[in-house]
């Protein structure tokens, strides 16, 4: 099966547009990202993509943030900590491999570039991309998509 990636491209470049434009975002790449992880040749599921690439992020970010409450002497400890949470709290849902890993990066993320950068302007960035991602497989990928 060969695979189109104009839809890809026109997802991500929509996706950055939209959360510059619309939330003020100066560089959104997590919007234009998380627009391609939903649009992914091979996976079986865009929907669940999406529906877990939201899942994991939102988990994450709010693991990271608790974690923010570890001494920074301790950041090691609080890295692996929080990514090891993320991961197993998004784990136990039992969904796409995507969740798990979107937690554990989030949970990195929100440590390593503050929340300000990592927290509610990220999930925002992801809402605005998986959202674009979704609307543009339900128009361009209509005949494989399958929840």
């Amino acid at each position: 099966m060969e695979y189109d990636f104009r839809a890809d491209a026109v997802a991500a470049a929509f996706a950055f547009w939209a959360s510059r434009h619309m939330l003020g975002h100066q560089q959104p790449v997590f919007a234009a990202i998380s627009a391609l992880i939903c649009l992914a040749p091979g996976i079986p599921s865009q929907i669940r993509q999406g529906l877990g690439l939201i899942v994991g992020v939102t988990v994450g970010i709010l693991v990271g943030e608790l974690a923010l409450m570890i001494p920074a002497d301790l950041a090691a400890v609080r890295m692996a900590s929080a990514t090891f949470v993320a991961m197993m709290i998004a784990a136990a849902f039992g969904v796409a491999p995507v969740v798990p890993i979107q937690a554990g990066a989030s949970a990195m993320l929100v440590l390593l570039m503050g929340p300000q950068v990592a927290g509610l302007a990220r999930f925002l960035d992801v809402l605005i991309g998986a959202s674009t991602g979704l609307i543009v497989a339900l128009v361009f990928l209509r005949e494989r998509l399958k929840f």
